[in-house]
């Protein structure tokens, strides 16, 4: 087994240690784990198009169901440290249905990378579009040959709730660290996790530990 592979095969290990949800909890945290898949590549000058999918398992609390998604996004490179982009997501809820609008801006910095999304959300018996407008930073990191690793931090505010006697209001917090190895031209394999704030007035905030596993085709 080569050394890359070993270290591979640690990274995996590692996840699914991680990945430990218990019962016992109280309803303010829960653990979930997401599946991540995506395919990326150029498809003109400067512009680039990513579908992803993923499975989401999640405990069946305040975050709902196990939630399935899809998502068709094109990014095109505008100036030297800034790509803009947009796309749409299907999410599907145990047979409840979300569709997602986005368009974005991405500015860089060395190894520092901002990203400005602003989101149409559009959910089934809703009372109207949900307007979401998400602010990340992101510190990427080389570590080895073939290796990389990020952490970031992310905040999501609800601009135009979907219903429509509730107002502006943080949303979330989301706090991302992960790991990525290049296996070869076309694949890479990543480990994600994600430790996620969700605010509740005066009643104590919901906590939701993420890890996930990323595979990524580059075409």
């Amino acid at each position: 087994m080569t050394r890359g592979a070993i270290r591979c095969a640690m990274l995996l290990a590692a996840l699914a240690a991680a990945w430990q949800p218990s019962k016992a909890w109280a309803a303010e945290e829960d653990t979930q784990f997401w599946l991540n898949a995506f395919a990326t590549g150029k498809i003109a000058e400067k512009t680039t198009l990513t579908i992803d999918a993923t499975q989401r398992w999640r405990s069946d609390q305040e975050t709902g169901a196990d939630q399935q998604t899809i998502r068709v996004m094109a990014e095109q490179q505008v100036a030297e440290r800034t790509r803009i982009g947009g796309g749409v997501m299907l999410f599907d809820t145990a047979g409840l249905t979300e569709i997602r609008l986005h368009q974005q801006a991405i500015f860089t910095i060395g190894r520092i990378e901002a990203r400005t999304r602003l989101e149409e959300r559009f959910f089934d018996g809703a009372d109207r579009m949900e307007l979401r407008l998400r602010q990340r930073v992101t510190y990427n990191q080389p570590i080895a040959t073939e290796w990389r690793a990020s952490a970031g931090v992310e905040w999501l505010g609800i601009m135009q709730s979907r219903r429509a006697d509730q107002g502006a209001s943080t949303e979330q917090w989301r706090l991302q660290a992960s790991v990525t190895h290049r296996l070869s031209k076309y694949f890479d394999v990543g480990a994600i996790y994600w430790h996620v704030i969700f605010p509740r007035g005066p009643r104590p905030a919901q906590t939701s530990h993420i890890p996930q596993l990323a595979l990524t085709y580059r075409f």
